[in-house]
């Protein structure tokens, strides 16, 4: 059973940390929780438990611009309270993980280049006005972090960070047990760290991200511009036909002894374990947590990392973060928006008492 921590409430979004003996009752009611990307939204509705008890998964059609989108979640959540069996009056909240940068105060996303269009967005009234359902919005990676600190591999622990390894790479950190959004709602963006200064171009505007370094995207691109050069590859031809390489592809390419993909995938652990290192140092959390396509390598991903790690981590200090992949895959970012819109609504609640 994946259960919420029965403190869980206690935990602040936004605002100062409750005093540590305030209890406030978890409502006995169900939340949806949505995972909103740019080629899918994945939802789900979640009970009091943190158990998803209907899943579901459908294109985002972001070529129809904000709106259309809107009216697809809006949909989205009829379907799952029908499916799910439940009247509206059941549903207590949708929270909706979303990407891009954004003001979670003001429930508005700025811009986001994974859905064309969106500009200044107020996502979380045009949602409440659609569904009809007090809506939370979070950042993704913030809800990602979330689900896998109450229900996945976070569980147990006061302190992490997710790090989610995809086509960028995104992050959320939870300290004491608080979800960190920083004065300006934009905390945790790991991927933007410079670990190379002056480095790659990342479409952020800066130089030398560890998203430009240790993505999915990076990898391959890496690889692939090698070849170009010059460099010699199994995947040579492939590279030459302009067939789509991904990163399973240097992966795959390296377990069969590849000389080039065996050195970009090296240097792609290197550079996220030098983030690693970065986040030990400036947050200390007990656990890093890694997400996402990537970790589909399993050990050839996190022996890496975890080795690089030891060999660049400082030597004064006995105690140091566990790295281990998360658990809850898809569900994560869903069962972590649905768990921060109940604790929303319980802080709500207990303001109005």
């Amino acid at each position: 059973m994946v259960v919420i921590p029965p403190d869980v409430s206690i935990i602040t979004v936004g605002g100062p940390a409750a005093p540590e003996k305030a209890r406030f009752p978890m409502p006995a009611t169900h939340t949806i929780g949505i995972d909103l990307g740019g080629t899918n939204i994945k939802a789900g509705v979640v009970d009091a438990d943190g158990r998803p008890l209907v899943r579901r998964s459908i294109p985002t059609q972001s070529e129809g611009g904000p709106e259309h989108v809107i009216a697809r979640l809006a949909q989205l959540t009829q379907d799952l309270i029908h499916a799910a069996r439940l009247a509206r009056s059941d549903v207590q909240a949708v929270g909706l993980g979303a990407p891009g940068p954004m003001s979670h105060k003001l429930g508005i996303i700025y811009a986001c280049p994974n859905l064309p269009g969106w500009k200044d967005v107020p996502l979380r009234a045009r949602l409440h006005d659609a569904s009809g359902l007090p809506v939370a919005l979070e950042n993704d990676a913030n809800a990602a972090a979330f689900g896998e600190f109450v229900a996945g591999a976070g569980r147990g622990t006061r302190d992490l960070v997710l790090l989610t390894l995809g086509t960028g790479i995104g992050g959320g950190v939870i300290m004491d047990g608080r979800l960190q959004r920083g004065a300006f709602d934009n905390a945790g963006e790991v991927g933007h760290m410079i670990v190379v200064p002056d480095g790659r171009p990342c479409p952020c505007g800066q130089r030398g991200c560890l998203e430009r370094y240790s993505s999915a995207n990076a990898v391959a691109e890496r690889l692939i511009e090698a070849v170009q050069a010059g460099e010699d590859s199994i995947l040579r031809t492939n590279v030459g036909a302009g067939a789509h390489i991904t990163s399973s592809d240097v992966a795959q390419a390296a377990r069969n002894g590849d000389a080039l993909a065996t050195r970009v995938w090296d240097e792609m652990c290197r550079y996220l374990a030098v983030g690693c290192v970065n986040l030990q140092h400036l947050l200390n959390p007990e656990r890093i947590v890694l997400g996402g396509g990537l970790i589909g390598a399993g050990p050839q991903l996190f022996d890496a990392v975890r080795a690089h790690f030891e060999r660049l981590t400082w030597r004064i200090a006995r105690d140091q973060p566990t790295i281990l992949p998360a658990t809850l895959g898809d569900d994560g970012g869903v069962i972590g928006a649905a768990a921060l819109a109940r604790i929303e609504c319980v802080q709500q609640a207990a303001k109005r008492a």
